[in-house]
């Protein structure tokens, strides 16, 4: 997932799918990836010829992908949109990068124009450090990140004057959980790790390690590792996760491309939580044009678990990806409290809550 809370790149070895491999990925993998692969044809006159040509007209919409080909929400939903015809439905034409370690500076610049963020807060400390971004869709209204530790550590207190491995920078959730716990953060030996290896916890390289309860907490459980496993929900902790995010500029002039473009997105993931295993077949088939490594027994682990995150944790009464300022509030909140940027952006401003919004009757997704 990702951004600055959810690059996990280094630890997958993911490899490289470039702008102008798209097009190729797509003839290379037609077909190949059984009955889920139906694709549609924009000429089956689903939107009005005025609107299709706008969205033609707003140009090749660049998705960049965090984290490669990870089956989780945000990344794989945006692969089946593409295999299943559904961006093609809307006449939109989409582009994906797979490798880039600059995501937010590719979407903050217009190069790229749609990307993701771990959580709300993660999509806040970006934009406050100069990300030209918008939030536009919220997966859930919980947290998936979590705390690993060496087996010898029971509690999180006990990480008091040792070392704790963080991602880039440390996310506001596991402040709270170490805050709630009693720990005296002060004294925590705090590590940027580049690796993200969570065996480090185990093997004792480090005491504790920030980690993704779809990721590295499924990673260490499959291979009968040792270690124990501290979540934001345990501490009564709330959040968010996975946050898609969009160029400023181009939101605001192709809104209405960027809402077909989260129509699309959105009905693969109604499709993808219907059809869990073929989403990660549809993924992989993308994976294996693309020359990346994709663990089909790992990957259909995370979305299980990602699956069950996005259907139990999104706003009661609204539909999917919904998002509102008060979901985010407490984040913006714990980012003043711990004083991690010097001011926060207006959530008014950061996030649109009406452009997902307006895509659902009730809690149904209108296809046109």
């Amino acid at each position: 997932m990702k951004g600055s809370g959810r690059t996990r790149m280094a630890w997958a070895a993911i490899c490289a799918l470039s702008l102008t491999a798209t097009a190729a990925l797509n003839t290379a993998t037609t077909g190949s990836v059984g009955a889920a692969s139906t694709r549609h044809s924009a000429s089956m006159g689903m939107l009005s010829a005025s609107q299709c040509a706008a969205n033609k007209a707003a140009g090749t919409i660049t998705y960049v992908s965090p984290f490669g080909f990870d089956a989780s929400a945000g990344i794989i939903d945006v692969f089946a949109a593409e295999k299943l015809g559904y961006f093609a439905d809307m006449c939109l034409n989409v582009g994906f990068v797979t490798n880039a370690t600059d995501v937010n500076e590719l979407v903050s610049s217009g190069k790229a124009q749609v990307t993701n963020e771990g959580s709300a807060a993660d999509t806040l400390q970006a934009i406050a450090s100069g990300a030209h971004m918008v939030g536009i869709e919220t997966s859930g209204n919980t947290s998936d990140y979590a705390v690993i530790t060496n087996r010898s550590i029971t509690s999180l207190k006990e990480l008091d004057g040792k070392t704790l491995g963080y991602y880039s920078i440390l996310p506001v959730a596991i402040r709270e959980m170490l805050t709630a716990a009693g720990v005296n953060i002060a004294t925590v030996k705090l590590i940027a790790d580049t690796n993200y290896n969570p065996t480090q916890v185990v093997q004792g390289t480090l005491q504790g390690l920030q980690a993704y309860q779809s990721n590295q907490v499924i990673t260490l459980g499959a291979a009968n590792k040792p270690f124990n496993e501290f979540t934001p929900q345990q501490f009564g902790i709330t959040g968010t996760y996975n946050v898609m995010t969009v160029n400023a500029t181009f939101l605001s002039r192709h809104r209405q491309s960027v809402a077909d473009f989260m129509r699309a997105d959105l009905r693969a993931l109604h499709y993808c939580i219907k059809y869990p295993s073929a989403c990660v077949t549809i993924e992989g088939g993308y994976a294996k044009a693309a020359g990346a490594p994709f663990t089909s027994s790992h990957e259909n682990s995370v979305w299980a678990l990602e699956r069950k995150l996005t259907l139990s944790s999104s706003l009661p009464g609204q539909g999917l990806g919904v998002q509102t300022n008060a979901e985010w509030k407490p984040e913006s909140n714990a980012l003043k409290r711990y004083r991690l940027v010097t001011t926060v952006p207006k959530l008014t401003s950061a996030e649109d809550v009406t452009l997902v919004a307006g895509l659902y009757k009730g809690k149904t997704l209108v296809w046109p």
